[in-house]
């Protein structure tokens, strides 16, 4: 009986170490910056265009490389501001502008997980700077030159976008704002469509976005871990609430769709192997309910890249966008 007693504390141990490992594994990928992992990644903005195999690409991007090296190029001819502000929760929070002349409007471009504008943005910052729209490109919290330990998904992100606007309307008084997020940026931007944002914030874009934390938290690890969320969404989802104060089930973007009444141009690729197509299908199908909404979905587009793939189809309805709500 003790040999079995003795074992039998052994395996209970042996889970327990497994388990702890595991959702620390899990914890570091999904929520711990880069920033504060032992080497830091190069800044976009310090990458040498240059040198082409020295600039990092999601690999889905690498057949629009060169088009790509291009807008960044271009992006870095111009002298950008730097601008600050702090965060609800005390962080400061960095953003590059790159003006307009004439000022028509301003674009609030929200990029996606451990990402950055000028990796997510570098051919519709020149196409939005065309249109006379000035673009403002924050790096998220716990991103780039952004303070911040945790990554949460639009949780806390969300509540930075309205401090965002907040700091645009008084820093250009009487600009009418476009909110454009990829990825997490859409999901974070259409949650914070359900908070309070001031008057001039006019229409929104979201491209390739999830519906909540937990629903991508969970497809991803079905997907590509090829595991099921039991235990390891549960333990890190728990990890998660006591180090980074957060929870993956506390927002989601069909809850806040509820509450927005803002037009939103809404993106998605069908080839989309990160984040499920029918996500973006739940989100217009809620959107449409409560403002003006529209639905682009683009056959063979992997993830963020509907963009690349039918660039006349994208560009027609942002510009439709644009027009209707920021430049009239």
């Amino acid at each position: 009986m003790t040999l079995y007693i003795i074992v039998a504390a052994a395996v209970l141990v042996l889970l327990a170490v497994m388990l702890a490992a595991g959702t620390s594994m899990f914890f570091k990928v999904a929520v711990l910056s880069d920033n504060y992992k032992k080497t830091r990644p190069k800044l976009a903005w310090d990458e040498n265009e240059d040198r082409p195999d020295e600039v990092m690409f999601n690999p889905n991007c690498l057949p629009y490389r060169d088009e790509l090296i291009e807008g960044r190029k271009w992006v870095k001819s111009h002298e950008l501001a730097v601008y600050e502000t702090v965060s609800y929760d005390g962080l400061k929070l960095r953003a590059r502008y790159l003006p307009a002349e004439p000022l028509k409007g301003i674009v609030l471009m929200m990029h996606g997980f451990r990402s950055n504008p000028l990796h997510d943005f570098s051919l519709a910052i020149k196409e939005y700077h065309e249109m006379g729209i000035g673009c403002f490109m924050p790096y998220q919290r716990a991103h780039g030159d952004s303070e911040g330990k945790y990554l949460c998904y639009g949780v806390k992100e969300r509540y930075d976008v309205v401090s965002w606007c907040e700091f645009i309307g008084k820093t250009f008084p009487g600009v009418r704002v476009l909110l454009d997020g990829i990825s997490m940026g859409a999901a974070t931007v259409m949650m914070a469509a359900g908070e309070v944002l001031p008057d001039f914030v006019r229409c929104i874009v979201a491209d390739s976005g999830y519906t909540s934390p937990e629903a991508i938290m969970k497809s991803v690890m079905k997907s590509h871990v090829k595991m099921s969320p039991f235990p390891f969404y549960y333990t890190t989802a728990l990890y998660a609430k006591l180090r980074a104060h957060f929870s993956f089930g506390e927002a989601s973007t069909l809850d806040a769709l509820k509450k927005n009444r803002l037009p939103i141009l809404i993106a998605h690729g069908q080839g989309d192997t990160l984040v499920p197509h029918s996500m973006s299908e739940q989100n217009y199908a809620v959107a449409r309910e409560y403002c003006d909404a529209e639905f682009i979905s683009v056959p063979g587009a992997e993830h963020g890249l509907s963009f690349m793939v039918d660039r006349e189809k994208y560009l027609n309805a942002v510009r439709k966008l644009v027009n209707d709500y920021i430049l009239k």
